[in-house]
């Protein structure tokens, strides 16, 4: 399927936002945090605190830094942090921020999203928590995320990076799909009557096919438009449209940073028809793992947590590093 119409479904028309009735109440109630992650922190990095969802911050193993797409927040992740953290890789620890300009992150110059920047928050975040770090590191984004994390990696920053994983993101059909992403936020409700709603929209527009997800996900993207305007409606809470300027800079030369990043390498896609050339070569030179999740939607990691997650730990498993003791000779044998 094209990248476009698997995205952003640029052949259709978006729904309209629908009235909640009392039949789906129960399904359209938002979920909490808590639910999925231990804690909720506020990280200073720069001009900017951030909002950071956490679970397992005292463990010892791995740890999985989970960068969410334009538009998104770090609950996308929920459903995969709780199984993850739930599965086997209970000793793990799992990190998802709000990006600047999303979610309850909060600052100056909070539209300012170019990747450079969008590197360096992400970057400052881990150092922050993660001082003098020696656990195996593994990044993980999705959409615009996998451009980030792609960055970082490639810029050497972090050490221990053991694993690099881009979730549904090629340079290629990105890049194609600039032109028709302003078409899609102009026919997407500008706003809705209420939480409910724009949870509803998003399931029964096929935004996100996993309603648990959606529930928990959704009212992280939305705000209260008397904020904004004054009406007593939710409208969205990351405005896409100014940073189009952006755009390009995100997807631009992602394919080359992927390939060529020092770490391990992951790539999640809903189907192999988005591999670009430079991909299709080095998926063949084995540069890189794929694995295929046809089922799901653009936003694969709400869609199939539980098969996100099982590949995430799958990945560093058999990726991470291993500590071979020294052997030192025994003095009383010599």
């Amino acid at each position: 399927m094209d990248f476009r119409q698997h995205i952003f479904k640029a052949h259709n028309i978006p729904l309209p936002p629908p009235e909640s009735t009392a039949d789906d109440t129960e399904q359209l109630t938002p979920l909490k945090w808590s639910g999925y992650f231990e804690s909720q922190q506020a990280i200073a990095v720069g001009d900017t605190t951030f909002n950071v969802y956490s679970s397992g911050l005292s463990n010892t193993g791995p740890i999985f830094v989970l960068h969410h797409g334009a538009g998104h927040s770090g609950l996308t992740f929920g459903l995969v942090a709780r199984h993850i953290l739930t599965g086997s890789a209970s000793n793990c620890t799992v990190v998802a921020p709000d990006a600047r300009d999303h979610g309850s992150t909060t600052g100056a110059n909070q539209h300012h999203l170019s990747l450079e920047r969008l590197v360096d928050d992400f970057v400052g975040i881990i150092q922050t928590m993660f001082p003098n770090n020696t656990r195996d590191l593994v990044l993980v984004g999705h959409s615009m995320g996998g451009a980030v994390v792609a960055h970082a990696a490639a810029s050497k920053r972090l050490g221990n990076v053991t694993g690099l994983i881009l979730i549904d993101i090629v340079e290629g059909s990105a890049m194609d799909s600039l032109s028709s992403i302003p078409a899609f936020i102009n026919a997407r409700p500008k706003s809705f009557t209420s939480v409910k709603s724009a949870i509803k929209w998003h399931i029964e527009s096929g935004a996100i096919q996993n309603t648990e997800s959606a529930q928990l996900s959704v009212p992280t993207l939305v705000v209260p438009a008397a904020k904004y305007d004054g009406s007593p409606s939710w409208t969205w809470r990351t405005q896409l449209l100014p940073t189009e300027e952006y755009w390009h800079g995100w997807y631009s030369g992602l394919s080359k940073t992927f390939v060529s990043a020092p770490t391990a390498k992951l790539l999640v896609l809903a189907g192999t028809d988005r591999l670009d050339k430079e991909l299709l070569i080095a998926q063949m030179q084995g540069k890189f793992q794929l694995e295929l999740l046809p089922a799901a939607g653009h936003t694969i990691q709400e869609d199939l947590p539980n098969r996100v997650g099982d590949a995430i730990v799958s990945f560093w498993r058999r990726n991470q590093r291993v500590n071979i003791p020294i052997r030192r000779p025994d003095p009383h044998l010599s």
